[in-house]
């Protein structure tokens, strides 16, 4: 009895188990798109100052630096301001983006809406980047001489890198 119990809980849980592995993403092609977004959005999410890549790069550079515990505040509260005061920038222009979207999709293209949309754009990254290079700058004068200089020289070998590969790219080519 025992034995036979055992035989069918065992074939209960290898059936349930093959049956989980069997479901492919093949099969459920909805579920595997919404885990993917998911997926995006918390990597999105971690990125720091989303779409606003020079901050990004400058955070991640001083971050390396040895910053005295007086420096990583000033710098945090900059940062916190500056990505309080880009929200809202970010907001309207995804609001934006989605009116362009209707429009491109329109039955008739209707250029003065398009107009209107591309200077409202414009508007608000000139003061995204007014704002950005604000911040930068107080970020910037929060270090000392020498953490200026090896941060300076972070950059000149970020470009020369940079440099690099494109050589590598343009030799292949």
């Amino acid at each position: 009895m025992k034995k036979l119990i055992i035989a069918i809980v065992s074939t209960l849980i290898m059936t349930v188990a093959g049956a989980s592995f069997a479901q492919d993403d093949v099969a459920e092609p909805e579920k595997k798109k919404q885990r993917q977004h998911r997926q995006h959005q918390q990597q999105h999410q971690q990125r720091g100052m989303q779409a606003m890549p020079v901050v990004d790069k400058m955070m991640r550079a001083v971050r390396q630096l040895d910053l005295d515990l007086e420096q990583k505040q000033s710098i945090r509260e900059v940062i916190e301001g500056l990505k309080a005061d880009v929200r809202p920038m970010m907001m309207e222009t995804r609001a934006s983006h989605g009116q362009l979207q209707a429009l491109v999709k329109a039955a008739s293209y209707d250029e003065a809406a398009v107009a209107v949309l591309a200077e409202k754009e414009g508007k608000l990254a000139a003061e995204r980047l007014m704002l950005t290079s604000r911040a930068l700058s107080k970020v910037y004068n929060t270090l000392t001489i020498e953490q200026r200089t090896e941060l300076d020289a972070m950059a000149a070998q970020r470009r020369e890198k940079r440099a690099e590969k494109r050589q590598q790219k343009v030799g292949k080519s």
